[in-house]
């Protein structure tokens, strides 16, 4: 095919309506991403083909990152209603609060549980020892190699 029949066949579909006339989609694109504040997208031609590669917008990102996080809290705060509706009475109200905290926050420290709480570090580590006791919590060992209850 010569360079002149790759023009006149998109322009010949362009007037029978088959199809848009070379080079209008490109300036509809700019249009709608100006629109809708999200990144014009990357653009990279060869001698046969083109290729579109679309960013997703901040503004898209911070809505997904909220819808996430919402769903996540969601979760945990089912999983605690769980987990103290089958511990029932087993527990003291400081040994649901800890498992609620570690619900929350696999990684919390015993010192952050402690401000959390109202309870000192010393009656904490009690707590979480009577709850391993219970088989509520396990001491599990992180890819890092340090050592978490979980």
């Amino acid at each position: 095919m010569t360079l002149n029949a790759k023009h006149i066949i998109p322009d010949l579909f362009a007037k029978i309506h088959f199809g848009e006339k070379m080079g209008t989609g490109f300036e509809r694109i700019r249009e709608v991403c100006k629109k809708e504040n999200a990144p014009f997208p990357e653009i990279e031609f060869n001698e046969n083909y083109f290729y579109v590669t679309f960013r997703q917008s901040k503004e898209y990102l911070k809505l997904a990152a909220k819808e996430r996080e919402g769903v996540t809290e969601k979760v945990k705060e089912k999983a605690i209603e769980k987990v103290i509706e089958k511990v029932g009475e087993r527990v003291t109200e400081n040994q649901k609060k800890i498992l609620e905290e570690i619900i929350r926050n696999k990684y919390i420290t015993i010192k952050r549980l402690s401000e959390s709480i109202g309870i000192t570090e010393r009656k904490n580590r009690e707590n979480i020892k009577k709850n391993k006791e219970k088989s509520l919590i396990k001491r599990v060992e992180s890819a890092d190699g340090c050592n978490r209850d979980n």
